[in-house]
């Protein structure tokens, strides 16, 4: 149990606090960090709001669902990519 967890369907479980380079060095990913240091970051910076719990939105090839929040923190998502 770390900060990324694979589920059965390919999908990743991540915290939102995880930094997008940890996220793409561990996953070998290509996120972009110019605008946003963490995961949470760039999901509220590329949909331009503070999400709710299971919005869903696509960018930079993946699809990330928020699975949990607590006040305007992001602290879980559900990611994969596209």
């Amino acid at each position: 149990e770390g900060p990324v967890t694979r589920t059965e369907d390919g999908q990743y479980l991540v915290e939102g606090a995880m930094t997008i380079r940890d996220a793409n060095r561990a996953l070998d990913w290509s996120l972009p960090d110019e605008e946003a240091n963490t995961l949470a970051g760039l999901v509220i910076h590329a949909a331009q709001m503070i999400p709710i719990v299971g919005q869903v939105f696509s960018f930079h090839g993946f699809r990330f669902e928020v699975t949990a929040r607590d006040g305007n923190r992001i602290t879980g998502l559900k990611v994969r990519p596209l």
